[in-house]
């Protein structure tokens, strides 16, 4: 496994996409519940000015970087990021996938018609996802153990959560022993894009970390606000890192020369 790399405050982990996909193998292999989310830019600035999320993150199984933003970013601090592994990338790829490794699926979040299409339209373009169940994701805390017990006695081996944070990182965070899920991956918009309410940001969109803005053309009302001030906050945060970092090595010349 890949060795934790901390940056701005979360314990991320330095993995390629194939690393990511041979350890959700394992995970499945072992049947031991295991919780995975990619935190990009948005929620890295929440989990700052939430305790309870930040832990979330700081105890799952795996916290690749999502989003090229946090990838370059991370760049002017610490070169150990090989790659961002985006949640709706890695998603694909186990629908993708699939078909060889019969994985069974089950699929948590948006709203009942939108999902009722994601299950359609998957089926159709990954004829080889099985899969076992799907919930829509509005529902109350007090609802959780029935819902968690439902996915429980379908036994997927991978559980997509299409919800909004921090709700589905509490969810999962709550109900992880009682699902027994092998992988619990937050996939955000994910269902909403399969079932064909926003397409997916093309490839050169994503590596010039515009991934954002592909994403407020789509839904301006929506993102706005949040986009401002998280890109704000996180910018800010940037600049503070780089600025303490260069006090530290001023301070310490001797050990910062050590590392080099």
């Amino acid at each position: 496994m890949a060795r934790k790399i901390p940056f701005l405050g979360l314990p991320f982990d330095a993995l390629t996409m194939e690393q990511v996909l041979g350890a959700i193998d394992g995970f499945i292999a072992e049947r031991r519940p295991r919780k995975i989310f990619c935190p990009n830019v948005s929620l890295l600035t929440m989990a700052r000015g939430d305790p309870k999320l930040r832990r979330v993150y700081e105890t799952c199984d795996l916290l690749p970087i999502d989003g090229m933003g946090i990838y370059y970013a991370s760049r002017l601090v610490t070169p150990a990021f090989p790659d961002s592994c985006s949640a709706v990338s890695i998603a694909m790829r186990l629908l993708e996938r699939s078909a060889s490794k019969n994985y069974r699926f089950y699929f948590l979040g948006t709203r009942p018609e939108v999902l009722e299409r994601a299950v359609v339209n998957v089926r159709r373009q990954f004829p080889g996802a099985n899969i076992v169940g799907w919930h829509h994701g509005f529902f109350t805390e007090e609802s959780e153990p029935e819902i968690a017990g439902k996915i429980a006695a379908a036994r997927p081996d991978i559980l997509l959560l299409g919800m909004s944070s921090p709700k589905k990182e509490f969810f999962v965070h709550r109900n992880l022993g009682r699902m027994g899920v092998p992988v619990c991956l937050g996939v955000g918009g994910t269902l909403d894009i399969l079932a064909g309410e926003y397409s997916l940001a093309p490839e050169w969109v994503r590596r010039a970390a515009l991934e954002w803005v592909y994403r407020l053309v789509q839904e301006p009302s929506r993102l706005w606000k949040r986009y401002l001030a998280t890109n704000t906050q996180f910018l800010i945060l940037l600049i503070l890192e780089i600025f303490h970092r260069m006090f530290y090595r001023s301070t310490n010349p001797t050990e910062s020369g050590a590392g080099k």
